[in-house]
């Protein structure tokens, strides 16, 4: 898919009046969500990453939105890396989203193997694990009243998020999963789900295809703040073992400074339910090869009891 003809005339119209000087013929495919693929579009002035909501993704759209308001307000706030600049969302004639636009941000994601081909160890380690700490730190200070009138929305994570998400998973599950998976539940709730957690900005989705790098492995980005929220921190402590390992996780939060002394069984549980994403929206992509993986990755799980 190209971003040329995934447009309609009217929309190329209205992409190429909001950038005049991008190149929408010359774009390429950068990525996809399970709400948006993403195209960067060069550009003598800079060049730009364009996002297209899934037609069947019905949340995307105001999550773009959502996520170009807030952008701004990074911008301001968060000072030890780049998160993207100059975002916009383009309309037809008619008001009707088109695309959401920002500059590319520089960097190369942390998964990408060019990164394995350097190992993080000594000093490269502890210079990622005091960036991604003081991104994180920063993020986490943004006054949450600043980033509400930005549209962030408020959410208890067990009653509003994992609850229906779990739910919606379960039959979707052979027999010894489903059983996994209702335990685990249960047995987070029993502990308080996250009854008493902090009610903090948080990007929402921290994975290594977010976290840019430059050459040195330092941390460069902080992309993808679609699905940022007014919520419990330690999903975003959770997001960092989606990628790296335990022990680099308490080298980021040493680094971070002190947390609520129930994050850390809030972040274990995350991290361990974390397939249920893949399970609910993975159908969406590669045609469903992704809710595969995420009943595989249950699977694996529910086989380790």
């Amino acid at each position: 898919m190209t971003l040329w003809s995934s447009l309609s005339p009217p929309a190329r119209d209205a992409l190429a009046a909001a950038l005049p000087r991008a190149n929408l013929r010359r774009a390429r495919a950068i990525g996809e969500g399970y709400g948006s693929a993403a195209f960067r579009v060069p550009d003598p002035t800079g060049d730009w990453s364009i996002r297209l909501a899934r037609s069947e993704a019905d949340w995307a759209v105001a999550d773009l939105e959502r996520e170009a308001r807030l952008l701004p307000l990074l911008e301001r706030e968060i000072t030890s890396v780049e998160t993207p600049r100059d975002a916009r969302i383009v309309r037809d004639d008619g008001g009707a989203f088109v695309a959401a636009a920002h500059r590319f941000a520089a960097g190369r994601p942390a998964d990408e193997p060019w990164s394995r081909q350097r190992p993080l160890r000594g000093a490269r380690r502890a210079e990622l694990a005091q960036g991604i700490a003081a991104f994180l730190r920063q993020l986490h200070d943004v006054p949450a009243s600043r980033a509400q009138r930005a549209g962030v929305r408020t959410v208890d994570l067990w009653r509003d998020r994992y609850v229906p998400l779990i739910a919606e998973t379960l039959p979707l599950l052979p027999r010894k999963s489903r059983a996994w998976l209702g335990a685990e539940a249960a047995a987070f709730e029993r502990g308080g789900g996250t009854e008493g957690a902090p009610r903090v900005l948080i990007h929402g989705d921290i994975a290594a295809p977010h976290l840019l790098l430059d050459g040195d492995l330092r941390l460069a980005a902080v992309i993808d703040f679609g699905d940022a929220l007014v919520a419990d921190p330690a999903l975003d402590f959770a997001g960092i073992l989606n990628n790296f390992s335990a022990g680099f996780l308490d080298e980021v939060l040493a680094h971070y400074g002190p947390t609520d002394p129930d994050a850390a069984r809030r972040t274990a549980f995350y991290i361990e339910v974390a397939p249920i994403f893949q399970v609910v929206y993975g159908d969406r992509v590669r045609g469903g090869a992704e809710r595969r993986a995420g009943v595989r990755r249950i699977a694996a799980r529910a086989g380790h009891r």
